[in-house]
């Protein structure tokens, strides 16, 4: 008779049917949907927390920006309606322009000179890249950056072939 109990018992637990798919899937879901909830009530609002992290750089700005105000003549108003009046920045005094000497005068015509005979050739090689390179040092700024353009302008619109096999000046 135990042996017969003892079948039975494994049969009786695998007959039973088990927990509907259904009904776990929605206690799956409410309880997702209730950890979505409680986290949303609880998470900071950010919003506020920009704002206020905006304001307390405002108040750092119009602090730098009324130190800098060399008068109260120049005080003028921030984009923003209702905003205290600040000092501007003061403007770099107006430098001079520099005179060209003699050596960046000769450097200027020489990177032009190199530029001149490399569209003719329709190359760039890397003895005009060194060349260029040493009567670049010798230029003044306004001088290199025409130099500069002018060989970049050349570059870019496909006049010379570069062979450097790297930077081209």
């Amino acid at each position: 008779m135990r042996a017969s109990i003892a079948r039975a018992s494994p049969r009786a637990a695998a007959t039973m049917p088990p927990p509907s798919k259904a009904l776990f899937a929605l206690l799956l879901l409410s309880a997702s949907a209730t950890a979505f909830l409680a986290g949303r009530q609880t998470a900071p609002d950010t919003n506020a927390r920009i704002l206020q992290e905006l304001a307390s750089q405002r108040v750092v700005l119009d602090t730098l920006l009324a130190r800098t105000s060399s008068s109260s003549d120049t005080r003028c108003a921030l984009a923003a309606p209702g905003a205290p009046e600040v000092g501007t920045p003061p403007k770099p005094p107006a430098t001079a322009p520099i005179e060209p000497s003699a050596k960046s005068l000769a450097a200027a015509q020489e990177g032009q000179r190199l530029v001149e005979a490399a569209l003719r050739a329709k190359r760039w090689t890397r003895q005009d890249a060194q060349a260029f390179r040493a009567a670049l040092v010798d230029m003044t700024p306004d001088q290199r950056t025409e130099a500069l353009n002018r060989l970049l302008t050349a570059i870019n619109s496909q006049l010379l072939q570069v062979q450097t096999g790297g930077m081209p000046f």
